[in-house]
């Protein structure tokens, strides 16, 4: 079951860290203090651990800083989703995203050979709005034989329709609260 409690921390962690910085969200100085990342992993962690998740994914970049984080909290292992215009050996199922908050539109790959038949995915992220990058993940992971059962952000932004789209999505801090 999930503890209130550690969300708690994670989202006073987060808050304490976060700021804007000429307009743009800076969510990467909330991973810069030690005892901040560990809550903000463990706040994760328990947003998802009733998922029983086989395996964590996460986006490029931060996903790939909180994922595998959130992985070892769970004791699961980790599945990278790589963007465009990086190496990624081996072989890859791609997808393009819808645009996202910039307009723009990215193509996303992962290694099938990552997956097992029947895993249950929990994609970590540390923002949600429109929802593309998550969408065109969980499409992948699908292609892949797996199934993302929710998505875990440390903050939500997302609109009715990228909701509508996506498994749950648990966050926290939900965007218009910053």
């Amino acid at each position: 079951m999930s503890d209130e409690a550690t969300i708690d921390r994670g989202s006073a962690a987060f808050r304490k860290h976060f700021r804007w910085v000429d307009g743009a969200a800076d969510t990467w100085a909330s991973l810069r203090e030690p005892e901040a990342l560990a809550i903000i992993v463990a706040a994760l962690a328990s947003l998802v651990e009733d998922d029983r998740p086989d395996v964590v994914v996460g986006i490029e970049a931060r996903g790939f800083v909180l994922g595998p984080a959130v992985a070892l909290a769970l004791g699961v292992g980790f599945v990278p989703v790589r963007k465009d215009g990086v190496l990624f050996a081996g072989p890859l199922r791609s997808r393009t995203t819808a645009p996202d908050y910039r307009g723009r539109q990215r193509v996303l790959s992962t290694r099938p050979d990552l997956f097992r038949a029947g895993d249950r995915a929990v994609l970590v992220d540390d923002w949600v709005e429109t929802g593309s990058q998550a969408a065109a993940t969980a499409a992948l992971v699908a292609e892949c034989g797996a199934r993302v059962v929710s998505v875990a952000v440390v903050v939500d932004e997302a609109s009715p329709a990228a909701r509508a789209a996506l498994p749950p999505i648990r966050s926290l801090v939900r965007a218009a609260d910053l």
